[in-house]
């Protein structure tokens, strides 16, 4: 049977159209219509019993309490998110949140580190190849993962991976395990963020961050909960980067944004973190 040219290009047009429908209708639907149970959890975690002796435990082992690291892809390794912080205030402000200045200082020189664990493009099978580690300061039989934890020693590390992941959800579940396990092998305390996109279409892999966090008694930062009342749930066009204002946060139009929550909250998280850091070093001999 013969098809004239027209006809061809007909169909594939149609089925275009068809993708591109199942397409917008999966952004458009909620987590629930998945049958997922994440979407409720509160944007700043309390820290649990498990996470407090993580963090007891990394401390006696000489991590770090006043370094944290980042691991994920262009939104963390990008220098707006957190950066500023570490720059002269000239280029942020505070707003009405100046009460977050002393998580500034606590964690100083951790904001603006360019982590082995933060590179665009990257997955969370990324933070385990040795196809990235940068050999000028990493050993040979390291991951981009130990390597960033042996320079900087932190004593908690700020995940925030999936939507490079999104064109592969399968495989993401295991490697954040594998990450999660290391992490916690070296009494470093991973805190998971729910991503604010739905590449994947379905929202397995936030409900896959969650099932994690529970088996592991984890914290998990919500960002995704945090922008859902902005324009197009805080993302641009493209519905996977968020949409982007500066860090002042005395001016209205930052708060329009998703990337004035993204820092903000990480504040607020990481403030959550120091207060639990210091009850357990002022309980600890001197």
């Amino acid at each position: 049977m013969k098809y004239h040219r027209k006809t061809l290009l007909s169909y594939f047009f149609v089925l275009f159209l068809l993708f591109l429908l199942h397409s917008g209708s999966s952004f458009a639907q909620s987590p629930e219509d998945f049958g997922r149970t994440w979407q409720n959890y509160p944007i700043i975690p309390e820290f649990s019993d498990t996470a407090r002796e993580i963090l007891k435990a990394g401390i006696e082992a000489g991590n770090d309490p006043h370094a944290f690291s980042k691991v994920g892809d262009c939104d963390t390794s990008t220098s707006w998110y957190l950066s500023d912080y570490d720059r002269d205030q000239v280029y942020y402000d505070l707003g009405d949140y100046e009460y977050l200045r002393p998580v500034l200082d606590f964690y100083k020189g951790s904001f603006a580190r360019l982590s082995f664990t933060a590179k665009p493009g990257f997955s969370a099978a990324s933070v385990l190849s040795t196809f990235w580690l940068n050999y000028e300061f990493c050993q040979y039989d390291e991951l981009p993962l130990t390597c960033e934890y042996r320079l900087h020693n932190p004593l908690a590390v700020l995940i925030s991976l999936g939507t490079n992941d999104g064109y592969n959800p399968p495989v993401f579940k295991e490697n954040l395990r594998q990450i999660i396990e290391i992490t916690l092998s070296q009494n470093r305390l991973p805190i998971l963020m729910l991503k604010a996109d739905n590449i994947e279409m379905n929202y397995s892999i936030n409900q896959d961050i969650v099932e994690l966090a529970e088996e592991y008694d984890l914290p998990v930062w919500n960002f995704w909960a945090a922008i859902q009342d902005l324009d197009n749930h805080g993302l641009q066009e493209d519905n996977i980067h968020l949409t982007f204002f500066s860090n002042y946060f005395s001016n209205p139009k930052t708060w329009e944004t998703a990337w004035a929550y993204r820092n903000l909250t990480a504040l607020q998280v990481l403030e959550k973190l120091q207060i639990e850091i210091e009850k357990i070093l002022d309980e600890m001999p001197q």
